[in-house]
């Protein structure tokens, strides 16, 4: 009878010890794969692209667009979760007895606000104070960096574009001294040819209209009034003065003409006033 009981006990004992027996235990550096879901606290909806990454390392992952990732990390590790407007939270990764199945946890974050500082706004003024500070005002490059990168890859930029249709482009339109040297025998077929005279006539012609256009639609009457403020005869004075200042490429934008206005002007300024002073 006592030898029953004893296998009795004995069996009782391998049915208690046999979940951790016949699974896989785990240790704390063991790596197990983990899925999850980040969630709003309050209405357990998804968030999507959420960060979770883990603590002290650098892995980690984005959520996809329901707030759903993926994982393989230690048992011992730690997810710190964040996500735009929301307070960041660090999860620690619970004990996994059985890692048969990849186990699936929903993480809460709670929502939050961001106190930002207060902004003064001042208004610009009238339309015509605006345009005497921008007359004055005087474009400075801050960042030294900025003059340093264009200068260093001017080498590699493409080439101004070529208004001239590809049938009226000559082998060489402006013909130089210099290219006798280069190549004397393209030179003298350009310099005589009949129909390379003809092209270069052609092409001259239309970069003189085009640029007479463009000169039109960048500078009149209009845009020079809007940003010096003359008007009448003094505005016909100044463009007299400014409009053979003007230089305009293929690459000319509306910008650079009126940077070109309002430097054109403050000299023209600056020559009158140093009449009158002067003639006094």
């Amino acid at each position: 009878m006592k030898r029953f009981k004893r296998l009795i006990i004995l069996f009782l004992l391998l049915l208690i010890m046999s979940p951790y027996t016949f699974s896989n235990p785990i240790e704390n550096d063991s790596i197990i794969s983990l899925s999850g879901q980040i969630v709003n606290a309050k209405n357990f909806n998804p968030i999507p692209l959420s960060h979770t990454i883990i603590k002290g390392k650098r892995s980690g992952k984005i959520c996809d667009s329901l707030g759903i990732f993926h994982l393989q990390l230690n048992q011992s590790d730690t997810l710190q979760i964040s996500a735009l407007g929301y307070k960041t939270k660090e999860w620690t990764v619970p004990f996994i007895f059985d890692t048969s199945l990849t186990p699936f946890f929903q993480i809460p974050l709670e929502k939050i606000a961001y106190m930002l500082k207060e902004v003064d706004v001042f208004a610009l003024g009238t339309w015509n104070e605006f345009k005497a500070d921008f007359v004055k005002l005087k474009i400075k490059e801050d960042h030294v960096i900025n003059a340093q990168i264009i200068k260093e890859l001017a080498p590699f930029q493409t080439r101004k574009p070529n208004i001239v249709p590809p049938q009226y482009r000559p082998t060489i339109e402006d013909l130089h001294f210099t290219d006798i040297i280069r190549n004397p025998a393209i030179y003298l077929f350009t310099k005589f040819n009949r129909k390379e005279k003809s092209k270069r006539r052609v092409a001259k012609k239309i970069r003189k209209e085009w640029k007479i256009k463009k000169l039109d639609q960048f500078y009149n009457a209009e845009i020079v009034s809007a940003n010096t403020g003359l008007k009448g005869d003094a505005l016909e004075i100044f463009m007299a003065y400014c409009g053979p200042k003007i230089e305009i490429t293929e690459i000319t934008s509306q910008y650079d003409v009126l940077e070109q206005i309002v430097n054109n002007y403050k000299a023209y300024v600056s020559i009158h006033e140093k009449k009158q002073n002067s003639g006094q």
